[in-house]
């Protein structure tokens, strides 16, 4: 029970600074303004914001906590380059999606041309939040993982790989490098800039950014079984059993069902082994916890 609260007072604050910022852009082309709202509030876990604070008061632990406002800072920039990113990806000339979270994409509602610019305009808010974090050194560095992050050598290059592959059958080593950029970056970032904030050892910061890419990893391998099953029970037969995996370009395809889903439960375990050395650990547990009952 008090673990659900601490969850949902954080979640709360995320959306309270995530309007706070927004609301700020007051000034912008109404058309603009209202698309970056619906970019940001039509849906979604926060799940990138809220790993971010859990790690950073999980390494503060009873120390007097005054730096959790910073830290709510970094978790909204991630929060917007997370949501930019969508925008973008779901464009025609990118993956060409028509829907994000059960409602029309933003070019579907906005067009094209305001997609691009909403995705560039939540990009540069999210670095104008990072530049407000006290001391300004902890402002740089965090501006710097989030930059690494989104860069050709982050999740803009897991999404140009994507788009190269698009109409190819992929080997193993593409889907993974594709993943670990354009789900893995952005956790990882996570978990480095609260480490960060939180003025935490070199040796945390690897085993908080391999925690946050094992349930990044994780996440998406169980994103390919329930896509994976749900196409196949749609070709059967009424009365047939699901047997084999539709899409090659998928860890299901690649892999199989029951490969990929060994692979999912040694991610978890091993991300559980990772924290279980830290005091205050339950948050992270419960990501743990979450992804598991995923699980088809």
């Amino acid at each position: 029970m008090l673990l659900q609260k601490y969850i949902e007072s954080r979640l709360d604050m995320i959306e309270t600074s995530l309007k706070e910022y927004l609301g700020t852009q007051s000034a912008l082309n109404k058309q603009l303004k209202q698309a970056m709202h619906y970019a940001v509030f039509s849906g979604g876990k926060r799940w990138r914001p809220l790993l971010l604070l859990s790690i950073y008061e999980m390494l503060m632990g009873m120390r007097k906590n005054t730096g959790l406002p910073q830290a709510l800072k970094a978790a909204t920039a991630v929060e917007l380059i997370h949501n930019a990113s969508l925008v973008h990806d779901d464009l025609p000339m990118i993956m060409n999606r028509t829907e994000r979270r059960n409602q029309p994409a933003v070019h579907i509602k906005f067009g094209n041309a305001t997609a691009i610019l909403t995705g560039d305009a939540l990009y540069t808010l999210a670095f104008e939040v990072l530049g407000q974090i006290s001391p300004p050194s902890k402002a740089l560095s965090c501006i710097r993982i989030l930059s690494n992050s989104t860069s050709s050598y982050g999740l803009i290059g897991g999404q140009v790989v994507a788009l190269e592959s698009k109409h190819k059958v992929m080997k193993m080593n593409t889907l993974h490098y594709i993943d670990l950029k354009k789900v893995g970056s952005l956790l990882e970032a996570s978990a480095d800039m609260a480490c960060t904030l939180a003025s935490a050892d070199d040796s945390v910061h690897i085993i908080m950014k391999s925690y946050a890419s094992n349930l990044g990893m994780a996440y998406q391998m169980i994103e390919d079984i329930t896509t994976d099953y749900n196409r196949s029970v749609e070709d059967l037969d009424f009365g047939e059993e699901f047997i084999t995996p539709t899409s090659r370009n998928s860890y299901t395809g690649l892999l199989g069902f029951d490969k990929t889903r060994t692979t999912v439960e040694n991610l978890l375990s091993e991300a559980e082994d990772l924290i279980k050395p830290f005091p205050h650990n339950e948050a992270l547990r419960e990501f743990v916890q979450m992804i598991q009952e995923r699980i088809p």
